[in-house]
């Protein structure tokens, strides 16, 4: 009987962290798969058919200007549509799109294909497998994006493994090989999403059913989050400050991942295997803020530590601009790799606990626009001031006071009181 009784007593795990499980997965196979490694394409590519370095990496700067022109309408699917479908559409075409890409001859072929990538791979990336798991999750949201991100660590951990198939069987198999895997892995890994928890029974974060409201109380909403709609988001400042300070982060996140290594092996006299190893490292660095980030981001105040976070990517920046000692630009890129990955989790986290889960779908994607500035303006600004100076000091040094002032943006945020049309109806309760 103490036996049936023990078992009686043992619960499943919460079927939300499936979902950050899968999501998890996902950000490592296609991360691995193109994200770390499109410079290793670009050069081989660039080599069979002499096409400019120029023209190959607008292209792919395209292909994150057309993710954050779609991010809107991505959203607004999100919140009208069930998440599995959307990711089985986006696995189908990003898979599709690599095979497709084995078959390259022309840059017209090979644009088009990269820009259906895109669409492919953001349908069943970020923004999806985020908006999933912040709805599954409200107590330990922050904790379950920070696990479900280090994905991305994984992904650059992966990373050497394609580029050794890249150099052992070439790219056109690779690229085959990969969107294959992507279909064979993907398409199973689709069918854990689930929209919300309470359409299965369940409540965020697998916690018991409220208790019924008392006498008179004013009447619930179905939910313990103040839900802004799209338009009462961006008419809160916070809204556009959480925005920018994020995509101004993700300036010094892609200014480092793009430039460091030719800036240890130019500017400090690494070889090149030595300097591609620190990227390896700011992997590493960001799994473990990632992880510790959004532990300590469901116990205190997120913005503040992403306030923080910034002054630590800026002050990085900036050892980077004015060191010489190796040792000590190693020390500038854990702490980097630490700040990346804890303010990473906590960034829509903060959305989530400002405006809630019931369209956040369409509020991360308005905000995504803006958000996807910083990867494409990063990286080109710091190679214009590379060719104007012929080093990167310059870059880092603009870089590092700009994100460290971008700080305020963070530390000025503040939660919103509740729509107005939900004050009113809480009085209307009350009366």
């Amino acid at each position: 009987m103490a036996l049936a009784g023990r078992r009686r007593r043992i619960r499943k795990p919460f079927y939300g962290w499936w979902i950050v499980l899968a999501s998890l997965s996902f950000h490592g196979l296609s991360g691995a798969a193109f994200g770390f490694t499109f410079g290793q394409y670009l050069l081989r590519i660039e080599n069979d058919f002499g096409w400019t370095n120029f023209a190959i990496s607008g292209t792919y700067s395209a292909s994150l200007f057309l993710a954050g022109v779609l991010s809107p309408a991505h959203g607004w699917l999100l919140d009208h549509m069930s998440p599995r479908s959307l990711m089985l559409a986006g696995i189908a075409v990003f898979g599709v799109g690599f095979v497709l890409l084995s078959f390259t001859e022309t840059f017209a072929f090979f644009f088009l294909v990269i820009m259906l990538m895109s669409v492919g791979s953001n349908l069943a990336g970020w923004l999806t497998l985020t908006t999933v798991t912040t709805r599954w999750f409200r107590r330990k949201r922050s904790f379950a994006l920070g696990l479900s991100s280090t994905g991305i660590g994984l992904a650059g951990m992966l990373s050497p493994v394609v580029a050794w198939s890249l150099d052992t069987h070439g790219w056109q198999a690779t690229a085959a090989g990969s969107g294959l895997a992507i279909l064979a892995i993907g398409l199973p890994l689709s069918y854990v999403l689930r929209g919300y928890p309470e359409e299965h029974g369940l409540r965020p974060d697998g916690d018991a059913e409220p208790p019924p409201p008392a006498a008179g109380a004013a009447p619930s909403r179905g939910t313990d989050e103040d839900d802004f709609t799209a338009a009462e988001a961006m008419r809160d400042r916070s809204f556009w400050f959480v925005s920018l300070g994020h995509g101004i982060a993700l300036i010094a996140v892609f200014v480092v991942l793009v430039h460091l290594p030719k800036h240890m092996v130019e500017g400090l006299g690494w070889s090149a295997t030595s300097a591609q190893s620190v990227i390896t490292l700011v992997t590493l660095m960001a799994i473990v803020g990632q992880v510790g980030g959004g532990y300590l981001g469901d116990r205190y105040n997120k913005t503040r530590m992403a306030g923080f976070c910034m002054l630590a990517h800026a002050a990085a920046m900036l050892i980077l601009a004015l060191t010489t000692s190796g040792a000590v630009a190693v020390g500038a890129v854990v702490l980097h790799g630490l700040a990346w990955g804890t303010r990473g989790p906590l960034m829509m986290s903060i959305r989530a606990d400002y405006y809630g889960r019931r369209h956040f779908g369409q509020i991360a994607g308005y905000s995504n626009v803006m958000v996807m500035l910083g990867p494409l303006a990063g990286p080109t600004f710091a190679g214009w001031m590379e060719d104007s100076f012929s080093n990167y000091h310059a870059a880092f040094l603009a870089m590092g006071l700009f994100v460290g002032v971008s700080s305020l943006l963070f530390f000025g945020a503040r939660k919103p009181p509740a729509p107005r049309r939900i004050q009113a109806l809480t009085l209307a309760g009350a009366r």
